[in-house]
């Protein structure tokens, strides 16, 4: 047995990861992906890649996503012929001895609802469901050119000189702390897969959104209209506008998540034309 911990990941690890990902979503007969860009979070230096190798071949992993200092979100596999000899358990403590070196004090572990395997194995570690997540897929193209001739809503990719007017946006629209959103966005700009968008109305920032790009898929995520200008339809303009630009580029496969709790944001992503394809459930576990 070889465990391999990595800060980043490279073409072949992430065929890897993806080979084994496949096996196991037909197997438990799931939908969803493993998140893989680690191009934000909050520090680099961190190792988010847990790889358990077999003679050569990856059999078992864990991926973190960490894009705040608090908390560290924990998606894994396993092929399913080496369950059960403890290999998630022994991934799953050489993540949390990495995480406790940055005093990141609590582990959310991301499971497709449909899992029950996934649930089996989060079920030992007495962490507490928290919110579910839907994922969706875009489906739809042909309700958005009336919306966009009318549009009040200028759509821009976001530059440098835009970063302090960002991270005061994100603060307003996600409540993040100052350091945080300056981090998260920050790494949008560094990282060459992803595009970080603003809007303006009269020449005023008013709602933000970002795309990450794996393959020929695109995310989006980060999407949100300042307070204040919320209720005036500029959310589903904002939106329509991203996937507007993205069709431009000839990119057809576009996905987004919404808490299943925020009735607002998913009847808004029904009705530009995305379709749910899944959900997961989010469990919350303290480290420190």
């Amino acid at each position: 047995m070889l465990i391999k911990k990595l800060s980043e990941s490279s073409e072949e690890i992430i065929k890897e990861i993806r080979e084994v990902e496949l096996i196991c979503k037909n197997h438990d007969m799931l939908n969803g992906n493993i998140f893989l860009d680690t191009s934000i979070n909050f520090n680099p230096e961190i190792k988010t890649l847990f790889l358990l190798y077999e003679d050569s071949r990856l059999v078992s992993f864990i991926s973190m996503f960490i894009p705040t200092s608090e908390e560290a979100e924990i998606s894994a596999y396993t092929l399913p012929e080496y369950r059960r000899r403890g290999y998630f358990k022994s991934l799953l403590g050489e993540a949390i001895e990495e995480i406790k070196k940055y005093n990141i004090s609590e582990i959310i572990f991301v499971c497709e609802t449909q899992s029950i395997d996934g649930k089996e194995a989060i079920a030992t570690q007495n962490a507490e469901i928290v919110f579910t997540e839907y994922f969706l897929r875009y489906k739809d193209y042909s309700n958005d050119i009336k919306i966009l001739n009318e549009s009040q809503v200028k759509l821009y990719r976001a530059e440098q000189k835009n970063l302090e007017e960002l991270i005061s946006l994100s603060q307003e629209i996600f409540n993040d702390e100052y350091d945080d959103a300056k981090s998260m966005i920050d790494r949008s700009f560094e990282a060459n897969n992803r595009v970080q968008y603003i809007a303006l109305v009269d020449e005023k920032l008013v709602g933000m959104g970002s795309v990450s790009f794996e393959n020929e898929e695109a995310s989006i995520f980060g999407l949100g209209i300042s307070p204040q200008y919320q209720g005036k339809g500029f959310g589903r303009e904002l939106l329509m506008l991203i996937l507007k630009d993205l069709k431009k580029e000839g990119i057809e496969n576009i996905t987004i998540e919404v808490d299943s709790s925020n009735k607002n944001a998913f009847k808004l992503y029904r009705g530009c034309g995305f379709e749910v394809e899944t959900s997961f459930d989010y469990y919350r576990k303290s480290v420190i």
